[in-house]
């Protein structure tokens, strides 16, 4: 197995400020079976690392993941949810779910929502019995700690109105109700991965106000909102970091050829504009900007915490930015974009979808290790990556073989190569899909 390169022949980091961290969370990934190859074949590679604790056959499908909750391990396929025994792999409940559904973990929960804007149902992972459902037709966006519910995007019903309410996420007593005029409560968070609700700050972002400027940042725990209403036109990201409501634009303007993504920052409790800057997103090999400051397969929106994110800078190196002040807090002087990582660490790659790996403390920016490049091309359909506090995990294909590396933290040794595709990872455990084969396949989970 190999082990890191020393951090002094790798990234070195120019420090600008030192602030404090949020949260971050662990990982559902998606598996791809079935077409996740490439165009050559080369010879298959010995798998390395411990045996399987334990395995099961499951139905093969593009959206089977796993994710765990306490001693939960919980599948979530195309058409059904399986909770496991995580000790043993002991089937504990299934469930039937239609087609078009979303699936979260939250408070220790299984929030499965059965269309984009139709019932929600909250499950005990260990039982499966329902503790509370919302039998209503409505937007959800579900934390940590909540679950926001709106009223449906008929246009027709904007002079009617809507409201606005916050149920907690463990009994769905409410917690407040407001008056909305406008269709959106705001759904993107930094650091969130899926399938793990976020945790919220203090403010979460809504739309109250008239149509011209209807955002607003609501007090997470009554619902009041701050003086202060923006108009966020930017057409990717809107957000609420503190008091501070931003908006972010990936689409460089025309002629602009250095990947850039335009922020505005509003002032939450005037509406007056705090301050506007610009990050960069990353470049694929072939110099495309990737737009996005993390790579979808990672399962982000955006990779940080608090108020930090990463991105890259017009030089082609990795940064953390913060948005509540709008200044870069660390830079790296190598080249590298950030393609996953939590509220502790970045993992960095020499290109959007090749090359090298590097893990950076997200605080400082200083190396932890590096690792060869893996093989595995960002631009395969089976391309996924994970960071949790103790494990790196990234998956690809090399030619139609898919393969799964799983790294440590703390030292960059590699603890092991498995064939197929990344389902998920935790903090001690990873597990496999493999050996497709019609209308089944098999998963393994490993301890690590």
């Amino acid at each position: 197995m190999r082990g890191p390169t020393r951090p002094e022949d790798t990234v070195a980091v120019r420090h600008r400020l030192r602030r404090g961290l949020g949260l971050g969370g662990t990982v559902l990934l998606v598996a791809c079976l079935g077409s996740c190859t490439d165009a050559s074949a080369p010879a298959v590679l010995p798998r390395e690392g411990p045996p399987a604790s334990w395995s099961l056959s499951i139905a093969s499908g593009p959206q089977n993941s796993v994710s765990s909750v306490g001693q939960v391990v919980v599948l979530a396929y195309e058409s059904l949810v399986v909770a496991v025994s995580r000790s043993g792999g002991k089937e504990l409940w299934r469930r039937p779910v239609p087609e078009d559904y979303s699936f979260s973990i939250a408070s220790g929960l299984v929030v499965i929502q059965e269309t984009n804007e139709g019932p929600l149902e909250v499950v005990d992972p260990a039982t499966g019995s329902t503790r509370w459902r919302s039998a209503k037709p409505a937007r959800f966006v579900v934390t940590q700690d909540a679950v926001y519910s709106h009223c449906d995007r008929d246009e027709s019903k904007y002079l009617k109105g809507c409201s606005i309410t916050s149920r907690d996420v463990r009994n769905g007593r409410e917690r407040w109700n407001i008056h909305s005029q406008t269709f959106d409560v705001n759904d993107k968070f930094i650091g969130a991965r899926a399938p793990y609700a976020p945790i919220t700050g203090p403010y979460v972002a809504a739309g109250i106000g008239e149509r011209d400027r209807p955002w607003a940042a609501l007090d997470v725990r009554s619902g009041r909102p701050l003086r202060g209403r923006a108009q966020l036109e930017r057409g990717w990201y809107n957000l609420a970091v503190g008091r501070t409501l931003i908006a972010t634009d990936h689409d460089p303007r025309l002629g602009d050829q250095r990947c850039t993504v335009s922020i505005v920052a509003v002032n939450a409790d005037t509406g007056s504009k705090k301050w506007s800057g610009s990050v960069f997103s990353g470049r694929s090999k072939a110099g495309e900007c990737q737009k996005t400051l993390v790579p979808r397969a990672a399962g982000m929106i955006l990779i940080g915490a608090g108020s930090r994110i990463a991105a890259s800078t017009d030089g082609g190196t990795p940064q953390v930015f913060d948005l509540a002040t709008g200044r870069t807090v660390w830079e790296g002087t190598a080249p590298g974009v950030p393609v996953d990582g939590d509220r502790r660490t970045l993992l960095v790659r020499r290109y959007a979808d090749e090359g090298g790996l590097t893990l950076l403390d997200f605080a400082s920016g200083r190396v932890r290790w590096s690792a060869p490049d893996p093989g595995l091309s960002g631009q395969s359909a089976s391309w996924k990556s994970s960071v949790t506090s103790r494990l790196v995990a990234v998956s690809g294909a090399a030619g139609d073989r898919p393969h799964v590396l799983v790294y440590r933290v703390s030292d960059g040794q590699r603890l092991g190569r498995f064939p197929g595709w990344l389902a998920g990872l935790g903090e001690d455990w990873v597990a496999v899909i493999h050996s497709a084969t019609g209308p089944t396949s098999t998963l393994d989970f490993m301890r690590l």
